[in-house]
């Protein structure tokens, strides 16, 4: 009986000793996760040994607090990248919106004595090239530039094509294909004029121009022509001749009507009507078939002819101010557009449909009687900027659309 005690003894010496051997090496394989990084594994690793050797609680318990304070300090580490990060992107964003991007597309930028255009990646756009001196784009779509060497003058058009400009129409020559008479106050445009039917871009913006006469028809290699800001009530039949014509620019002109003719302009991409006097548009606007930008607002429309809905290229879309309480369901077949304003108008709710614009990157709906936007409007992942400015819209729902846009540009 007294070899049992002895025994018992051994064999708890035996197993004390195998935990203690156990615990060491599990407490090992813990010290090496942790230093891999491995923190959960370490934090496991630790707690196994306690369980094969419990006395040594409070030292299991200090690596324990090791692993943590790693974490606590990685995390503070990523705390300070991502407060880096954030001041770095807030710069950047300050820096890119400093630029002036026509159309968020093309800004200009100069470098090693050059001057060049870039897109919103901060790349240089090749196709528009290096000039000795360049200015912005204007609204118009074109840029003055100067080439080295060259003591003209030239205009560039977003597609990189230049023009030599001048300005007055005593330096007109056979060369010349632009010519800039903006703000002269001319009630009528010079005879000289139609006799350069090389011509290829008119700017008469600004002067008191009281009609446009028929020899416009002369100059039929015009590809642009801004007659922005005259008092010309009614264009002439001839308008429809001038089948090179990409851009017309009839804003602000007291226009009451247009004529059939105008959808003879099969190469027309761009037409402003907006701040005139039309009560209607007529039905051949729908014979524009490659017409990309169209703003009519603040005009007299009480209703679009249905043709509207067959200019299936637009990408940039303005009815502001058009008096629109509905969306037309035709309306979301326009799936090219990137850029829709119906600003100042009567909605009271935009369609689930808003969906299937899958292009927009702007949509304008500043002074509408919008309460909310459907759910859907999430689905627009190209959508970087949003105006809802003075809608009743209430902070429960702003709160809800911000979630719903989470990396699009909000105005409220």
């Amino acid at each position: 009986m007294k070899q049992l005690p002895i025994l018992l003894l051994a064999l708890f010496l035996a197993t004390t000793a195998q935990a203690q051997n156990k615990y060491a090496e599990v407490i090992q394989q813990g010290d090496a996760a942790l230093r891999r990084g491995q923190y959960k594994m370490a934090i496991n690793k630790y707690f196994a040994a306690e369980a094969f050797d419990p006395s040594k609680k409070a030292v299991v318990q200090g690596k324990v607090n090791r692993v943590f304070d790693k974490i606590e300090a990685l995390r503070m580490e990523a705390d300070k990248a991502k407060r880096q990060a954030e001041a770095a992107l807030a710069k950047a964003n300050k820096l890119i919106n400093a630029f002036y991007f026509y159309g968020y597309r093309f800004a200009l930028a100069f470098k090693d004595e050059k001057f060049y255009f870039i897109d919103k990646n901060g790349d240089p756009v090749e196709k528009l090239g290096e000039w000795e001196k360049a200015e912005q784009f204007d609204w118009d779509g074109l840029a003055k530039i100067k080439k080295r060497d060259d003591a003209a003058t030239y205009l560039l058009d977003t597609f990189g094509i230049t023009y030599r400009v001048v300005h007055a129409v005593e330096d007109l020559k056979p060369d010349v294909e632009a010519l800039d008479l903006t703000n002269r106050g001319f009630e009528q445009i010079p005879e000289e004029v139609f006799q350069h039917s090389q011509l290829k871009i008119l700017i008469l913006k600004g002067n008191n121009l009281r009609n446009l006469p028929k020899q416009i028809s002369d100059l039929k290699n015009l590809v642009h022509l801004n007659l922005r800001g005259n008092e010309i009530r009614i264009l002439p039949e001839q308008i429809g001749d001038l089948k090179n014509l990409t851009y017309l620019n009839l804003f602000n002109t007291e226009l009451d009507s247009l004529p059939g003719q105008i959808g003879n302009l099969k190469n027309l991409a761009t037409l402003h009507l907006s701040f005139n006097n039309l009560k209607s548009l007529p039905e051949q606007i729908g014979g524009l078939k490659n017409l990309c930008s169209l703003d009519i607002y603040q005009n007299e429309l009480t209703s679009l002819p249905e043709q509207i809905w067959e200019l299936k290229n637009l990408t940039a879309l303005d009815l502001a101010g058009t008096e629109l309480s509905i969306l037309p369901a035709k309306f979301w077949e326009f799936k090219k557009l990137t850029s829709l304003n119906l600003s100042y108008n009567k909605l009271t709710s935009l369609p689930e449909q808003i969906s299937d614009l899958k292009n927009l990157t702007e949509l304008r709906l500043p002074f509408n009687n919008l309460k909310s936007l459907p759910e859907q409007i999430s689905t627009l992942k190209n959508l970087i900027h949003i105006d809802l400015t003075g809608n009743p819209i209430p902070e429960v729902e702003q709160e809800k659309i911000q979630k719903l846009l989470p990396d699009c540009e909000i105005f409220f």
